[in-house]
């Protein structure tokens, strides 16, 4: 009997440390036609539905890193419809988040605009609530929890309460477990786990990054906002598009 506690005790040690490190694998989902008005049939018909790309997350203990994988290359499509070409080029987007949560830091670097950005500041606040829904994500049981920011955008996210980590790929944490997915305005943007490695990890590439003009998230945001509002008053007709993914030129 005595062996038998000696052993138990051994394996939710082991059970505790491999928690305290891993790296998960995710594939981030953009839906490039969900936003296109009714009567941009045409466009929809010229691109893909889903511009995908794929991170890791890899965190030990308080600490994470999550980053693009190196080999999300940057692909290109053209298209031909009603004698405009167009043609897309969907970069691998250079975005980092490195997370402190032991002492509430959040450090991003992010590409908008052909420039870069640190965005330094406290790991993002959410009041999840947490719901009765479950699923499984790659044999791991998940429950519910949603948030809604503001009246145009509202998520809900996937977490593992037996991996006891309150972490999760990019801004994402804060719920008793990994959060192994999210999903935004209804499928306009998953991020889903697609392999799970709770072991050591080598802890040199859970690094800050420095690259870039240092920002708050508030003025990364506003600059964001400006931006977009220009483009669009250059293009009213409005497209598909995401975080830095993609370039559209068109030849009539």
């Amino acid at each position: 009997m005595k062996y038998i506690f000696i052993f138990l005790a051994f394996l939710s040690t082991s059970l505790a440390s491999a928690q305290g490190s891993g790296r998960i694998t995710y594939e981030e989902k953009m839906n490039l036609h969900k936003n296109l008005p009714p009567d941009r049939q045409e466009m929809k018909d010229m691109i893909p539905e889903f511009n995908t790309s794929m991170f890791s997350l890899t965190f030990n203990g308080d600490e994470s890193i999550y980053q693009p994988q190196k080999e999300s290359e940057e692909s290109e499509v053209t298209s031909n419809s009603g004698g405009n070409q167009m043609q897309m080029r969907f970069g691998r987007e250079n975005r980092i988040v490195y997370k402190n949560l032991a002492l509430d830091t959040m450090i991003e670097s992010r590409e908008f605009m052909q420039k870069q950005f640190l965005i330094v500041g406290a790991t993002t606040p959410r009041k999840w609530k947490i719901g009765k829904n479950q699923k499984e994500i790659l044999g791991h049981k998940c429950m519910e929890a949603d948030f809604r920011l503001d009246s145009a955008t509202s998520m809900v996210v996937w977490f593992a309460p037996e991996i006891q980590v309150s972490n999760g790929p990019s801004d994402y944490q804060g719920l008793p477990g990994l959060i192994l997915g999210v999903d935004i305005n209804d499928g306009l943007r998953m991020i889903t786990a697609t392999e799970i490695k709770l072991a050591d990890v080598d802890t040199s590439v859970i690094i800050a990054p420095t690259k870039g003009k240092e920002v708050t998230s508030e003025e990364f945001e506003k600059i964001r906002k400006e931006k977009m509002k220009e483009m669009h008053m250059n293009n009213p007709g409005g497209g598909p598009g995401g975080p830095g993914t993609m370039i559209m030129i068109r030849h009539n």
